[in-house]
């Protein structure tokens, strides 16, 4: 690891970033709820792209559309632990991916958990791509998703699946991170030895977004609040991104055993010593090797259906 790496690390660990996810469900809710009032969603201009929002079941997606005309498409699903919007500066972040993978970008801003419980964001995620289907067809679209939205992305194929949805699958799906909740003791003793290493999500936050992610609604299904535990038959080529360094990589087994049952094509790419969500934050050499492959592999290994 290079000495910029540590540095930024420990900056990570001095900002306190994880004692915040440690607090209880109803003090992140009241303080999520007052930072979000003051969500502000960028107007960007750029001589490439045409930038402008559009309405889904009543909630914002920006569209992001090449002047001159793309054939793929891309649902980015920004994570935020189902309690922030995305924020101003992974917009301006998403731009850049669109100009340097070719793809017309969808970034919806999802219902978030401090308001609904979480199927209400499957409901809407799944409109969005309903949406997309009529513009560019199934082949033609992937999903990104990080963190909390890469729940959202590998989970539209439990939601199709579980809801019998007369929907056909994308062509590529891409899991950083993907935020999901401990669904046995075996998954929980893991995430309790690598959140000695995280710097960034605390392992109780992952007990702490169950509650959060329900709202109080016990009718969520429960592949939304265990992803692993959900149904992929069918499930395009899927690459998970994990760092080695981080709470959720947990998890990564289980995805494991969840795809070789289902008979999935799948890459699972783990960043040794890295952090959280690491190819999206290429702030050091490490960081912008994996926004390097997460690019490259949009934009020119885009896996096929039967890949």
């Amino acid at each position: 690891m290079t000495l910029k790496y540590e540095i930024l690390k420990r900056l990570v660990k001095a900002l306190n970033i994880k004692k915040m996810s440690s607090k209880p469900a109803d003090e992140i809710i009241a303080l999520k709820k007052k930072q979000n009032k003051k969500l502000v969603i960028p107007q960007l201009q750029d001589a490439e792209i045409d930038c402008r929002r559009i309405t889904v079941d009543g909630f914002t997606v920006l569209r992001m559309t090449h002047k001159k005309r793309a054939e793929r498409a891309n649902m980015f699903i920004i994570g935020g632990g189902m309690v922030s919007p995305p924020r101003p500066g992974s917009i301006k972040k998403a731009l850049r991916f669109a100009k340097e993978t070719g793809l017309d970008l969808f970034i919806p801003y999802y219902p978030l958990c401090v308001d609904y419980p979480l199927s209400k964001a499957y409901s809407m995620i799944h409109a969005t791509y309903k949406m997309m289907l009529e513009e560019y067809g199934a082949d033609h679209i992937s999903l990104l998703g990080t963190s909390s939205g890469g729940n959202l992305a590998l989970g539209l194929v439990t939601y199709i699946n579980a809801e019998k949805l007369n929907t056909p699958m994308p062509a590529y799906i891409m899991a950083i991170s993907p935020g999901t909740c401990c669904a046995d003791e075996e998954e929980w003793k893991r995430m309790l030895e690598l959140d000695k290493k995280d710097v960034a999500i605390s392992a109780q936050y992952m007990k702490t977004a169950e509650e959060i992610m329900r709202h109080d609604d016990a009718s969520v299904p429960e592949y939304m609040i265990f992803l692993q535990k959900g149904d992929f038959t069918n499930c395009p080529h899927t690459t998970f991104i994990y760092g080695s360094d981080e709470a959720l990589y947990a998890i990564a087994p289980s995805f494991e055993k969840a795809m070789k049952r289902d008979g999935v094509h799948y890459d699972m790419i783990v960043g040794e010593g890295m952090f959280h969500c690491y190819p999206v934050f290429p702030l050091v050499k490490e960081a912008k090797d994996g926004w390097n492959m997460m690019v490259r592999m949009m934009k020119d290994k885009w896996p096929g259906r039967n890949n």
